[in-house]
């Protein structure tokens, strides 16, 4: 491999390591601001005399229509302690009305069946190496280690996440897949894929109170939300 077709395959594998990591701590973030953003949802009707269970009920049309489930609003007022749903669930999740939605399910394209076959036979040689049939030998400790090894090459396979593979395989100094062109302009369509993730993740309501600095900001979030879903305006 030339230096140059080197670097850019590095690129890559660095640009896809960071979108995993950003998704996953955007995610993160909006699943800790969850209750948060209820609460104040919940005391800014509260304060407003408005009654969210008839809300609720008066729009459950739109509500089911807009976000294609049967119940997504909060509504502690029909129960003793609020329901909470993580972000993805629709309780307060989509800012912009199902604003780009992705499909997670298409026809794999000739890179992605060259990539998966690859990593499919690297994970093989992992296998052979760290499957726990063949630790038995092993101290505890290390075979505890190699185990745990294991089950992320295993998952990191199905999710194909295959730059976790690959850091598995240069551990345990196994020779990883050659095949850089195709690797690196699938790392690249992964990237963009998950950018769109990003945007779409950094779009929801739980992750905007999360950046919200003051109780203005909050207010207007929670405004657009009403406006969003119920069609109404409130201040």
């Amino acid at each position: 491999m030339s230096v140059a077709k080197k670097n850019k395959w590095k690129r890559a594998l660095n640009h896809l390591r960071f979108s995993y990591e950003e998704i996953e701590m955007i995610k993160e973030i909006s699943i800790d601001t969850a209750q948060d953003f209820q609460m104040y949802y919940e005391n800014f009707c509260r304060t407003r005399g408005i009654n969210i269970a008839e809300l609720n009920d008066r729009h459950r049309n739109r509500v089911e229509d807009l976000y294609n489930i049967e119940k997504v609003i909060p509504d502690s007022e029909h129960s003793d302690e609020p329901e909470i749903h993580p972000p993805g669930d629709t309780t307060i999740a989509l800012h912009n009305k199902s604003s780009d939605k992705l499909d997670d399910k298409h026809q794999m394209t000739a890179d992605e069946t060259a990539m998966h076959e690859a990593f499919s036979k690297l994970f093989k040689k992992i296998a052979l190496k760290i499957h726990p049939d063949r630790l038995h030998d092993m101290p505890p400790e290390e075979r505890e280690v190699k185990i745990s090894m294991f089950q992320r090459a295993n998952k990191s396979l199905e999710d194909k996440k295959y730059f976790i593979l690959l850091d598995i395989a240069s551990q345990l100094k196994i020779q990883t897949p050659k095949n850089y062109d195709q690797q690196t302009r699938w790392m690249k369509k992964e990237t963009t894929f998950l950018e769109q993730k990003i945007k779409k993740e950094k779009s929801t309501y739980n992750f905007l109170f999360s950046e919200a600095e003051t109780d203005e900001e909050r207010d207007q979030l929670v405004s657009g939300f009403m406006l969003q879903v119920f069609q109404i305006h409130v201040e």
